[in-house]
């Protein structure tokens, strides 16, 4: 079977099946016992300059179902500070390590958790301090979770509607019952199963998980149409009974032409100058958009107009964290929204040795035949660069050793 790194741009879907609930050590544990390997997560993390911790893996397994368990295990001298979002924020942008994309999606996910705290309190993101959710373990399992599943190549993500738990838990604000007022929040809109029954009571899924899920997460409900290729099971602590405390990972590619959903955002301006559109593309991309267009038409009184169109993967946080990029940074008064579908090939990244150096290459296939190929212009240009001949040399040169 493949390596994670042998699946890094390959088209794989992971289905999360939260029988037993779901939080941030769950997740880690499920990545690890899928192949990803710790010391991949941990290393990169380490450039996020909180100190006191490590990753540590259980050697104890569930002998119904084995599994993974992965806890951060933090030092009793770390410092805990309550930390507001612009702390998050700032701890993330100097984690050089980690990759562009994952401190995008870390900042959402810290952004919706933020905008919970604060609808609970009566306050705006910007002013609430994070207790829990701000400590260094849960840091870690943000930033972790979401470079592991970099890591295994996933491209997208579905989850089994989610265990709300029962009861009362205790935490930095007293008792308060089942789910907290946070993770309730962080589940509004989004499919749920009452936590009775089998389940004893006590919290299934934690804030953390909550809004994980809800950042990462394209469709809820049973999994989709794929080759299941890996089976993994992230451990919880907690004893739940007959139900094994833990969370259920299913990874391989779905089906290659296969529909899916996505988010359309459009936006129609006629007073923005020109060279903002580039830095504004960049900033989408990095928010999670999955296409960005810009069209030149006619508006209004014959004006010189410019529509913005961004795809974006059905997560209501991430549309709503484009929307918001879409304002602070254009002229627009107004941002529309759509859903529709959209049939992909099979993608999938290769990198070919020419005599200019390695070239990457996307390869788009139909039911295990490759009918499309092309070299990435960037990694052309930098190669065309170094040794001083035309772009387009470079780029016969991939083609010619991909179809070898």
């Amino acid at each position: 079977m493949a390596g994670p790194s042998d699946r890094v741009g390959a088209m794989t879907h992971a289905h999360l099946d939260c029988f037993s609930g779901l939080s941030g050590d769950m997740l880690l544990g499920a990545l690890v016992d899928a192949g990803v390997k710790v010391e991949d997560i941990e290393r990169p993390l380490q450039s996020l300059g909180v100190d006191g911790w490590r990753m540590r893996v259980g050697d104890k397994r569930d002998p119904r179902i084995g599994g993974t368990k992965v806890d951060v295990a933090v030092s009793p001298r770390t410092k805990q500070p309550h930390r507001h979002l612009s702390d998050i924020v700032e701890i993330l942008d100097r984690a050089d390590a980690l990759p562009d994309a994952v401190r995008a999606t870390a900042r959402v996910v810290f952004t919706v958790l933020a905008d919970a705290e604060a609808e609970v309190h009566g306050t705006t993101r910007d002013h609430v301090h994070f207790h829990e959710v701000g400590a260094v373990d849960a840091i870690v399992d943000v930033c972790g979770v979401v470079l592991g599943f970099s890591l295994l190549g996933v491209t997208s993500i579905s989850c089994a509607p989610i265990p709300l738990g029962s009861g009362m838990v205790v935490c930095e604000h007293g008792e308060i019952p089942v789910p907290a007022p946070a993770t309730a929040l962080l589940l509004r809109g989004l499919p749920t199963v009452p936590g009775e029954g089998k389940h004893p009571t006590g919290e299934l899924t934690t804030p953390t998980g909550a809004a994980l899920v809800r950042v990462l997460c394209e469709s809820y409900g049973t999994a989709p149409a794929m080759t299941l290729e890996r089976v993994a099971y992230g451990l919880g602590t907690r004893d739940r009974g007959p139900i094994p405390n833990a969370l259920r990972m299913l990874v391989g590619p779905r089906t290659d032409t296969e529909a899916q959903a996505v988010d359309v955002l459009t936006t129609t301006i006629d007073d923005l100058d020109s060279r903002l559109f580039g830095p504004l593309s960049d900033r989408l991309f990095a928010d999670g958009a999955l296409d960005v267009t810009l069209q030149p038409v006619y508006g209004k009184k014959g004006r010189p107009t410019v529509v913005v169109t961004v795809l974006s993967p059905p997560s209501r946080a991430v549309r709503e964290a484009l929307t918001e990029r879409l304002f602070r940074e254009t002229t627009t008064l107004g941002v529309r929204h759509r859903r529709e579908q959209r049939t992909t090939l099979h993608r999938q990244f290769k990198t070919v040795d020419t005599e200019y150096g390695p070239i990457t290459i996307k390869v788009g296939s139909l039911n295990g035949v490759v009918i499309t190929s092309q070299p990435e212009f960037d990694s052309c240009l930098a190669a065309a660069d170094a040794h001083s001949v035309a772009v387009r040399v470079v780029m016969d040169a991939a083609r010619a050793v991909l179809a070898e």
